[in-house]
């Protein structure tokens, strides 16, 4: 490149074009006339060629105030701290005008969400600082809202409850299913919104206005403007009352009531008593005209041409209304004394049916106060049933029958009884003949404070008697038996020394007896099966031994098994003649039974011989 072109690029490296003049053709004609005025400057030896200072002075003249301008740009670019400060003159100049720009929310959302949560992490009491100024308020309105309704709900209520009416709106609940206040809410709130005003916050313009179809109507714009200004003068003439608004006026019948919101205010003329609940519906309108139409209410500027949709929604607001339920005529007299005489009808069957159980069940308790063997500790009512306690004796009369006997409802009664052991006659006299099981010949009764027994018994059971009458407890009635004739043994005694006379022979050695000892087996048997009716009939149970006995003869082991051989056979021909073996036992003797001395062949033979023993037992 050319010494020229290189001092021309040189020249114009920071060059721009400024106030109209062509810098680049100017520095041309002045480096032109730079090369006729003075000398060419030679290279140096490193090959460097040095700079004209005419150029630099001529540089200085053309760029100075361009290169002031940018030292002084570097040196803010470059120190953080005076980069900050001018970014920060200019920074809310500039998000002012890109606040319209949608991409300007979309590019902040992030790092203010990150931010907020960063800071509410770290202390939390800075978000509740921001929140309380609006939560409080919200919280002590709803409070005060839901006080006024339960206490208007408890008014009505209270105001109805005892009256013909509120006795008719009772009814009306039971049969419906709804609660008795909200009955009588129903019932007694008349009331209807006649006018409804949409008023911007900001500005306190009318936006939306709606009436009720037969509703006295003033301007609109002039009754906006009046509830402005009354809002304007509370929140200036009461200290602590600047962040809130009057939300509830009353003139007679009618009742002004306002909802805020973010940018509109809601505001309802309401004639009559209307529910406290109400407040919710308006609120409910004024949150969906908020959220329809956000941007255009805060845009409001007194234009109200494009809110008809708001318009109609007030229209639906307006048309809001609890008339009073006409009473189809007026109450005839008769039909008063009708239900009245009604209704004392079901008090007296009440009554009566009342009177009829505690009838019934008095009974009942005498009854079981009469029975022996019963004591009762505890009668009466609880929980709506009837309670009785006491003391039984098993042997005594069961209460569940005399219930059944009572015609009393047994699922109403409620018993406990607790064994015991009576001592009245006759259940003494009870457990006496279960115990006793007397013969027929026997009759036991009360005379008197004891119990006597009568008629004609055997001597064992006369024995029994005594042994159960000395383990009778003590206070019990004395047991007297003394009329009782013992009869001894009677026949069966007779039986009994029969059977044990009889003797069955055996000849010399043999275990088997002869066969003219048939007759006497026979005899034997007929015999044996008689005691055992007879001892049955009394309740005992007989035990016949029967006994093997032989001869000294022989040695001593043999005889002894001899005569067990002998009774074996004999208790073998018995059971072959009907008698019950288990009614016989056997018993070998051997010679040490003998009923003569041995001292010749016919005392020898006498004593080769079966006997028989009999005993009784009590049948348990």
């Amino acid at each position: 490149m050319s010494e020229p072109a290189a001092t021309l690029e040189w020249l114009l490296r920071p060059s721009s074009t400024a106030n109209g003049i062509d810098r680049r053709a100017l520095a041309g004609l002045l480096v032109e006339l730079a090369r006729n005025v003075g000398p060419p400057h030679a290279a140096a030896p490193s090959g460097i060629v040095p700079i004209d200072p005419r150029l630099e002075q001529l540089r200085g003249l053309l760029l100075g105030r361009e290169i002031e301008v940018l030292s002084r740009l570097s040196e803010v670019v470059e120190d953080p701290e005076q980069l900050a400060a001018a970014v920060a003159r200019v920074l809310p100049t500039a998000i002012a005008q890109a606040s319209t720009d949608a991409r300007l929310g979309q590019v902040l959302a992030p790092a203010l969400e990150k931010a907020t949560q960063t800071s509410i992490r770290s202390d939390p009491r800075t978000l509740i600082n921001i929140l309380y100024p609006l939560i409080v308020p919200a919280i002590r309105k709803s409070i005060g809202e839901m006080i006024d309704e339960t206490f208007q709900s408890l008014n009505e209520t209270l105001k109805h409850s005892l009256s013909w009416r509120g006795l008719r709106w009772r009814w009306e609940a039971w049969r419906t299913g709804t609660p008795f206040t909200a009955v009588v809410l129903r019932h007694t709130l008349v009331y209807r919104i006649e006018h409804v005003f949409l008023i911007h916050r900001h500005t306190g313009l009318l936006i939306a206005h709606a009436a009720a179809k037969d509703a006295a109507s003033q301007d609109p714009q002039l009754v906006s403007s009046m509830l402005v200004a009354i809002q304007d003068f509370v929140q200036d003439s009461f200290s602590g009352a600047e962040r809130q608004g009057l939300d509830s006026l009353r003139l007679g019948e009618l009742r002004l009531w306002s909802e805020p919101g973010p940018f509109a205010t809601l505001v309802a003329v309401i004639r009559g008593n209307p529910p406290e609940g109400l407040h919710d519906g308006l609120r409910a309108v004024l949150a969906r005209i908020h959220e329809e139409r956000p941007q255009a209410l805060e845009d409001f500027s007194g234009d109200s041409s494009g809110f008809a949709d708001v318009e109609a929604q007030l229209t639906e607001c307006a048309a809001l209304r609890q008339a009073a339920q006409e009473s189809s005529r007026k109450s005839s007299p008769w039909r008063v004394i009708l239900v009245a005489g009604l209704l004392l009808l079901l008090a007296a069957a009440w009554g009566l049916q009342r009177w009829r159980s505690d009838r019934l069940w008095d009974d009942y308790v005498e009854r079981l106060q009469l029975q022996p063997g019963i004591i009762i500790t505890q009668a009466g009512r609880r929980g709506g049933k009837f309670a009785i306690a006491g003391l039984r004796d098993p042997l005594a009369a069961d209460p569940q029958q005399l219930l059944r006997d009572s015609k009393l409802d047994p699922a109403r009664i409620v018993a406990h009884w607790a064994p015991y052991q009576a001592l009245d006659p006759e259940l003494v006299l009870r457990r006496l003949r279960l115990s006793l099981d007397p013969p027929p010949s026997v009759t036991l009764a009360v005379v008197g404070n004891h119990i006597a027994a009568s008629g004609s018994a055997p001597s064992l059971w006369l024995a029994r008697a005594r042994a159960v009458s000395r383990t009778l407890p003590a206070g019990t009635s004395g047991f007297d038996f003394s009329g009782v004739r013992d009869v001894g043994d009677g026949a069966i005694g007779k039986l009994r020394a029969a059977i044990e006379s009889q003797q069955i022979r055996f000849n010399n050695g043999e275990p088997l007896p002869p066969p003219e000892e048939n007759a006497v087996l026979d005899r034997l048997a007929t015999q044996l099966e008689e005691l055992a009716t007879l001892s049955a009939a009394v309740h005992e149970t007989t035990r016949v031994t029967v006994i093997g006995h032989s001869d000294a003869t022989g040695g001593g082991t043999f005889n002894l098994s001899l005569s067990l051989a002998r009774a074996e056979a004999v208790r073998a021909l018995l059971k072959k003649r009907g008698i019950d073996p288990d009614l016989l036992a056997v018993r070998g003797a051997g010679p040490l039974e003998p009923l003569e001395a041995e001292v010749s062949d016919a005392a020898r033979s006498i004593n080769r011989r079966v006997s028989f023993t009999i005993e009784f037992e009590d049948q348990q």
